[in-house]
């Protein structure tokens, strides 16, 4: 459902919804986004900013997006993000234009906790390029930088940088297979 096609009781209750957003000098909103069911759950302490024509289609289950204190989230313009999306910011995530993401898919920069006790918690920069298409259920981890066009399949963990115009697959996600494809193609559907 577009913002401009709701019904008038309803538009007052979204537009005051993306006021209350908007209000917040940290979140940036380049137009008002597309909003199929439910509304995303937004939590953020740190500096959030969307591109025109957002999507998020959520008929099943809400998305969770938050940046925590300090932290930078930018998502480009017609990212579309399905069912469940759950997006993480400790320190910096940058989703690029025309990205698709699938259902149940998680992005985050931080590992949270320690794995042993001589370990740092890891904390680094998720980076994904334009028209990259995230299959669902897939799990992109810290540090990770996806190349423009680069396809991740379902069910992937990815845990190293993905070339651009490559396929991959797995836990951990490999390289499946790589693809020609002109810097200005989008993805349709």
């Amino acid at each position: 459902m577009n913002f401009e096609n709701l019904p008038r009781r309803v538009k007052r209750r979204a537009s005051g919804y993306l006021f209350g957003l908007l209000k917040q000098a940290t979140i940036t909103f380049a137009s008002p986004p597309m909003i199929e069911g439910y509304w995303p759950k937004i939590a953020n302490a740190g500096t959030m900013t969307f591109g025109n024509r957002c999507i998020f289609s959520s008929a099943r289950m809400r998305h969770l997006i938050s940046a925590g204190k300090n932290a930078v989230l930018e998502i480009g313009h017609h990212a579309f993000l399905n069912d469940g999306v759950n997006i993480c910011a400790t320190q910096s995530i940058t989703i690029g234009n025309f990205v698709k993401i699938a259902d149940m898919v998680s992005i985050f920069d931080s590992d949270f906790h320690p794995v042993a006790p001589d370990q740092p918690v890891r904390q680094k920069p998720v980076i994904i390029g334009d028209n990259v298409w995230i299959g669902a259920n897939s799990i992109i981890l810290a540090g990770v930088r996806i190349g423009n066009h680069a396809v991740i399949a379902a069910n992937s963990v990815v845990n190293t940088d993905v070339p651009a115009k490559s396929v991959v697959a797995g836990t951990p996600a490999r390289l499946v297979k790589t693809f020609d494809a002109p810097d200005g193609w989008v993805r349709g559907g």
